[in-house]
């Protein structure tokens, strides 16, 4: 398999603009301890000179890590002796994110003890959340995944509380990165979504990229590489935009390992050979190593083994200087099958050997079990049939649910070969010590012969007898396979009969409620329109006035009767869009209001929002909009007239429960059980003149239900009614997991 590398970008802090010229200038040259002037010549203060050294270290940060230590530690020392316990703190994050990414584990644990130590818990929380951030970092690279768990919501509280939302998107992706490698790919591809979706918002184009490499690589585990080369190419494409050589070189590396899961080898060589000279000119020694492993991994398909070997080894020296313990046992699994294939058994036996006690060492099982299986294979082929025999039963007790087969078959041949061996010797000396019974062993001879002849026939009719048995077998199968795709088409069958009922019930269900609802509107339309047209000169200023009212309360009706209409039919035939997300209910709620108020005036109708502040629910905000005009619509047209409608909300357990409350003409009890059913004439509901559709309340129970609430009404005749609908609140769609550590 080749090597990808999982990417996710560390939190960067605030940089100033000021002194972007001057750190651009600083990654050129090499570094050296000089007295920084302003532009008097006057050397600048020593809290001056810190902000530059860490700024000049944050923008050799993005391409070179090596490169950012020396201003870092710079920073670090003039805070340490010049400044205030603040800076000391900001410049010992950096120099833990720089030692982070070099790997050096002792060293960034350390610098962020010294940041710990300098931040004031209660004044400085944005310091703190960035401490929580590389704190994270560095628990998850030592495998403490809760404790990395609990970093993360600490300081994802913070960056949404100050809605930093940069921040926010590198949290996604960490957590995304946290569940991936402890292989919940479910939940990493959610935060990556996460991520994605929030920098799209920000309109970020790097992080959109960032995002993208990393919903590749969980696409790539779950064996969809074509959906991961797209996702790495449209990445790709905003690396180049940006002249980003770094993370295009990343971008690069992991094409190229889906390319090699493809067999398309040309393609993944193009890739890696761009990748290495982008690692060289950028001085990345780790994505140079990635890239030398990939290359040697495509070599070695195409049977170039000396070629594979020098790219192999040139990734393992590169791993050895950065003490990358994985990464080295991966190059050493590589060269030991790369020795087999060219049949130099001696040198991949002592190569499996050196991987086997590092992989012992790092409890890499993975690669023990493919050092065991390598050198069961090259002490086979040295005829040492013990040592394979005891590498080969090592490997059987560390993974034996792995076994199959081909590993059976390979155990019995050296369990045989060393039986016969044994044989051999014992047959030696018996001739040594019976030159004088030549006779008899003829006869031995002749009788074993014919016994060879007598098992070899019984063998053929077994044989005979085998291909019999599993003809009838085979085509029983064939008979089971062709039972079973009946079976499937008649429940295909069954399934599109059932559709289509469904089908035609909505249509004449839909065709119903067109010929009762809007008959009476375009009615009503039909004789005001004909007493204007023939009466109008006779008709006064005020009766005129009257009519006109009419055609407009008429065509409001008709207006929210057709759009209910069209919403229910897009539902019953599944088309419309659901987009579930958090949505705060007294903004939504407000918005429903000044659409409606109106309405409302022209009956003197108070409405009134009793909302609860911060209030945020989970679903989808077109749906819920629809429900809100709905019921707050209907209220208004069976109130009446100076009185006032309640819209208001409760909290109950994990669903935000809200009511629209008014005085109205109320609900025949016997009504209410029938009122949201789509085939009950709702029209004959209450006493008013004022009469609704009814297509709106089961519209409104739908999209209740979609998303996962419900809907209801309590009313009494004569005073007034309550209608009601849940939504889940949004705070129970998050895991929030606490419990710090360093």
């Amino acid at each position: 398999m080749g090597i990808k590398i999982n990417f996710c970008k560390s939190f960067l802090g605030i940089f100033n603009l000021k002194l972007l010229f001057a750190a651009l200038l600083f990654g050129v040259f090499p570094f050296t301890v000089f007295s920084i002037t302003s532009k008097d010549s006057k050397p600048l203060s020593p809290l001056k000179q810190i902000y530059y050294y860490r700024e000049v270290a944050k923008q050799n940060f993005k391409t070179s890590s090596q490169n950012a230590l020396l201003p870092a530690l710079k920073s670090y020392q003039l805070a340490t002796t010049s400044s205030t316990k603040i800076e000391i703190a900001k410049s010992a994050l950096l120099l833990a994110k720089i030692h982070l990414r070099m790997n050096e584990i002792n060293q960034a644990k350390q610098f962020l003890a010294v940041a710990y130590r300098n931040i004031n818990k209660q004044n400085e929380q944005a310091e703190l959340a960035n401490y929580n951030f590389l704190l994270s970092d560095l628990q998850l690279r030592t495998a403490q995944y809760d404790s990395s768990d609990s970093s993360l919501n600490k300081a994802l509280k913070f960056y949404q509380k100050t809605q930093s939302f940069e921040e926010i998107i590198l949290v996604y992706n960490k957590l995304g990165q946290l569940y991936y490698i402890q292989e919940n790919y479910k939940n990493a591809m959610i935060f990556y979504l996460k991520a994605l979706q929030q920098a799209e918002q920000l309109n970020n184009n790097s992080e959109i990229a960032n995002c993208y490499i990393n919903i590749s690589n969980v696409l790539s585990v779950q064996v969809n590489y074509t959906a991961a080369i797209k996702y790495l190419q449209k990445a790709a494409t905003i690396f180049v935009l940006q002249k980003d050589s770094f993370n295009l070189a990343v971008c690069y590396n992991n094409l190229a390992a889906n390319y090699i899961q493809q067999d398309s080898l040309t393609d993944a060589l193009k890739y890696l050979t761009n990748a290495a000279e982008m690692h060289v000119s950028l001085k990345n020694q780790k994505g140079l190593a990635a890239s030398y492993l990939n290359m040697g991994i495509v070599q070695s398909k195409t049977e170039q083994y000396n070629l594979a070997i020098q790219n192999f080894e040139k990734a393992l020296n590169i791993n050895l200087q950065l003490n990358d313990k994985f990464r080295i046992s991966t190059c050493l699994s590589n060269l030991s099958i790369t020795y087999l294939k060219i049949n130099d058994y001696s040198k991949s036996a002592s190569i499996s050997e050196q991987g086997l006690k590092l992989s012992k060492e790092i409890n890499a099982f993975d690669a023990q079990r493919i050092f065991y299986t390598n050198l069961s294979i090259a002490y086979d082929s040295l005829k040492q049939y013990k040592k394979s025999l005891y590498y080969y039963q090592l490997q059987k007790q560390l993974d034996d649910s792995l076994l199959n087969t081909e590993l059976r078959k390979q155990v019995l041949e050296l369990e045989a070969k060393y039986q016969n061996e044994k044989k051999e010797d014992d047959i030696q000396i018996l001739t040594k010590d019976n030159l004088l019974k030549n006779s008899q062993l003829e006869r031995n001879r002749s009788l074993q012969l014919y016994l060879t002849v007598i098992v070899v026939l019984v063998f053929l009719l077994l044989l005979v007898l085998y291909g019999f048995f599993q003809n009838r077998v085979k085509t029983a199968k064939i008979l089971t396979t062709k039972n079973s795709e009946l079976e499937k088409l008649n429940l295909e069958l069954q399934k599109t009969g059932v559709e289509l009922k469904e089908l035609n019930a909505t249509k004449d269900k839909f065709f119903t409620i067109i010929a009762h609802d809007i008959q009476n509107p375009l009615s009503a339309y039909r004789a005001i329109t004909k007493t204007l047209s023939t009466q109008f000169f006779e008709i006064n200023e005020e009766q005129k006035l009257v009519y006109i009212n009419k055609l407009y309360k008429s065509s409001e009706n008709l207006n929210l009767l057709f759009k209910n209409l069209l919403q229910w039919s897009t539902s019953q035939t599944g088309k419309i869009a659901f987009n579930p997300q958090e949505i705060d209910l007294e903004i939504l709620s407000f918005k429903a209001i000044s659409v409606l108020e109106e309405s409302a005036e022209n009956k003197n109708i108070l409405l009134k929002l009793e909302i609860l502040p911060t209030t945020f629910a989970f679903g989808d905000v077109h749906m819920v909009t629809t429900i809100l005009l709905n019921l707050i619509s209907n209220a208004i047209k069976f109130s009446g007239t100076d009185c006032s409608i309640i819209i208001k909300s409760e909290l109950e357990e994990k669903y935000l429960k809200i009511v629209i409350e008014d005085h109205g003409i109320g609900i025949q009890a016997e009504e209410i059980m029938l009122l949201f059913d789509s085939g009950y004439d709702s029209k004959n509901i209450g006493d008013s003149k004022e009469k609704g559709s009814g297509i709106g309340l089961v519209l409104c129970k739908e999209f209740a239900e979609r998303n996962g609430g419900q809907i209801g009404v309590t009313s009494e005749l004569g005073k007034g009614s309550k209608f009601y609908f849940t939504l889940p609140l949004y705070s129970s769609k998050i895991e929030n997991k606490t419990d710090p550590n360093l």
